[in-house]
């Protein structure tokens, strides 16, 4: 029961940080960039922490074959979540069989 006085409690501190971020009258174009690059920053940080061994070599997986599917998807659909997600799920799967 403990943890979900923690979890509620992260919560609230993000929604508070983001509300006060955001509700701010004539916030700067800067914020509006960082609200759109870092987002994606987070997501390559968090993925990529499954793609390097903790020697430092990379890690030829599924995962890897996941991160190449998400990349190609992003460059043939442009601007396209579920083209990107799509292509890295059909990489990870063709790698998976094979593997």
């Amino acid at each position: 029961m403990s943890y979900l006085w923690l979890v509620l409690a992260v919560a609230a501190i993000n929604f508070a940080s983001r509300i006060s971020f955001l509700a701010r009258p004539g916030a700067k174009s800067n914020n509006n960039r960082f609200l759109e690059v870092f987002p994606v920053a987070l997501f390559v940080s968090l993925a990529a922490r499954d793609l390097i061994a903790p020697d430092g070599s990379i890690i030829a997986s599924p995962s890897l074959a996941a991160a190449l599917g998400a990349v190609v998807g992003g460059l043939v659909f442009r601007r396209s979540i579920l083209g990107v997600v799509g292509a890295g799920l059909a990489f990870y799967w063709v790698a998976r069989l094979l593997a």
